[in-house]
């Protein structure tokens, strides 16, 4: 029996970020508007909502960072930053009536699914509870900011900061300021706090493989051309097809990656001129094992008088600075840990089980695992975006959550028309399809490093083995015999 507090939904959203308005919307144009979408955060956006550190943009073209149903003439540069990503989501929500459905400050701490009644029995944080038929976890795998496991950490006395929490009030224009980590955020941040005048050390622990960024801004004629539905459809599918010839350059051998590489050494060699600094950028691992950096301006703010990259390992974290294993002390009067997103457990705080009691925790213990990404087996009419090896390195993700959405929709509906209190895929459907995907990525450029991709144990948990093709092809409509309904 529900409490007397809980309110009953056809189907609970959790996360308003890009997966959670893509599902929203199309529920709506499925006639589905019994439907509530809770975010934990105080406004939309998911990710974008978090990352507003200096300098963060997304790292493929506008046009595909926009859905197919929904075109953005608003796009300042080829490359937009996260406030106009932010303001195209928040269009989104406002065009398709979707804010008086979406419930902002809320957070799930517990679904448990009751199989006699076909429902998910929500708990809140703040004591109410819901009850939906169906559950779809639209937090995606960069919801949880993972701070670096270094002693003393908690110790320093300075501004400590995460990229994916940061502050509106921080103001370090000619501070002394420390940045952990050297990836894709890093590459965007390190610039803008170089153009802030702040004093960087830069504390890498492996080099990135680092790519020109082709940005340009966008003219008058750009965004009257964009605002042609035939155009805009166009330049969408020209840059996805562009983005696919870069997964090429995943595959050792072809033509692509050759060219990807002999570019990002030429691009290294013409913007860092000290033989011993891009000596110690260099990677040594494969291009492509972990995310290639887009970017014209990180090399040459840490060329600058004011930043120094440190390589040495950092030993401990003082209450004034950052102490690494060749004995310095560097004396900091911030430290920025922008060390990205805690992928292997992205649901960490919120508990949930499925059928027998069963927690998804207990069904992850070999690592995080979904069938096409999306469902698990034994944890009925649950439905995950960008769950599990759906990831990518060379595209936009919003390219993989429109099919996503298209098949736990006809699932809902498969449910729906029926009469059934609910569906899962088969165990061995999803046994043999993880299987199939695994195997490709053993021996693939992903298992050549250590890398967010991966978990502690190695296995590939976070990527997509192909192109995104195959994954549309595979997705786009439910094979029937691989669910079993209830």
């Amino acid at each position: 029996m529900d409490s007397p507090s809980a309110v009953d939904f056809e189907v609970v959203i959790l996360g308003a970020g890009m997966s959670g308005l893509c599902m929203a919307i199309q529920l709506q144009k499925a006639g589905i508007r019994d439907f509530v979408v809770l975010e934990k955060s105080a406004g939309i956006g998911g990710t974008w909502w978090d990352n507003r550190y200096p300098g963060a943009q997304v790292d493929v073209p506008a046009p595909a960072y926009s859905f197919s149903f929904a075109p953005n003439p608003h796009w300042t540069h080829r490359f937009a930053d996260a406030q106009e990503i932010h303001a195209y989501q928040q269009r989104l929500a406002e065009d398709h009536g979707l804010l008086p459905r979406i419930r902002l400050g809320h957070a799930v701490v517990e679904a448990q699914f009751d199989a006699a009644a076909g429902r998910w029995r929500l708990s809140l944080d703040d004591g109410s509870a819901l009850s939906a038929r169906f559950f779809v976890c639209s937090t995606g795998p960069l919801s949880r900011p993972r701070w670096p496991d270094i002693a003393g950490l908690a110790d320093f006395r300075g501004r400590l900061l995460h990229s994916a929490r940061w502050p509106a009030d921080v103001d370090l224009a000619g501070r002394r300021v420390g940045v952990i980590g050297t990836g894709s955020t890093a590459a965007q941040l390190v610039p803008a706090l170089a153009a802030a005048r702040a004093r960087l050390s830069v504390f890498q622990r492996t080099p990135n493989w680092v790519l020109p960024r082709m940005d340009r801004r966008y003219g008058r004629l750009d965004r009257w051309l964009v605002r042609r539905p035939a155009y805009a459809a166009l330049a969408r599918h020209a840059w996805v097809q562009v983005l696919e010839l870069g997964r090429r350059g995943f595959d050792e051998g072809t033509l692509a990656r050759g060219l990807m590489t002999r570019t990002a050494v030429a691009h290294l060699r013409r913007q860092v001129a000290d033989p011993t600094l891009r000596a110690r950028l260099t990677p040594s691992y494969p291009l492509g094992c972990k995310r290639i950096i887009y970017s014209n301006d990180y090399y040459p703010a840490l060329a600058l008088p004011q930043s120094e990259l440190v390589t040495a390992p950092i030993q401990a974290v003082t209450a004034t600075g950052v102490r690494t294993a060749d004995g310095r002390e560097h004396a900091l009067e911030a430290l920025v840990c922008a060390t990205g997103f805690d992928t292997v457990r992205p649901l960490a705080g919120l508990r949930v089980m499925g059928l027998g009691g069963q927690t998804l925790d207990e069904a992850w213990r070999g690592g995080p695992s979904a069938y096409l990404g999306l469902t698990v087996p034994g944890f009925p009419n649950l439905f995950l975006m960008l769950g599990p090896n759906t990831g990518t390195g060379h595209t936009s993700t919003l390219l993989f959550i429109e099919p996503q959405v298209g098949h736990a929709l006809a699932c809902m509906q498969r449910v729906q028309r029926e009469g059934r209190r609910w569906i899962a895929v088969r165990a061995g459907v999803f046994a043999a399809q993880d299987a199939a995907v695994q195997q490709r990525l053993a021996g693939s450029v992903w298992s050549h490093c250590r890398s967010w991709y991966r978990d502690e144990n190695g296995r590939i948990f976070a990527i997509w083995p192909g192109f995104t093709g195959e994954y549309v092809r595979a997705v786009r409509r439910p094979d029937e015999t691989a669910y079993e309904l209830g």
